[in-house]
């Protein structure tokens, strides 16, 4: 769940109620879209007043750790594309 204001909540469904995993800082964001590449799986939390964050889980840890800052002004969407040797994350920005 992402929040404009506070913390978005990465949380868990446990066959009756959910449960929150982890609390991640997310001041200005509109979008917290999950996505995997071979066996990792990842989070963009992307911000309409800083940089967008990519995070990787961790296995080991059960969090989700920062992994990349990236600037992408007021993203809205990420879309995730493999093609034979490379991988790809696209953004939709609402500020072009």
């Amino acid at each position: 769940m992402t929040r404009y204001i506070g913390d978005s909540k990465v949380l868990h469904w446990t066959a009756k109620e959910f449960s929150e995993v982890q609390a991640l800082p997310s001041r200005g964001s509109m979008i917290l879209q999950p996505f995997s590449f071979k066996e990792r799986y990842y989070l963009a939390l992307g911000s309409d007043y800083t940089f967008s964050q990519i995070y990787l889980w961790d296995a080991e840890e059960k969090v989700f750790e920062r992994f990349k800052e990236v600037y992408i002004q007021a993203p809205r969407s990420f879309t995730v594309v493999s093609t034979d040797r490379r991988d790809f994350v696209f953004a939709s920005s609402f500020k072009g």
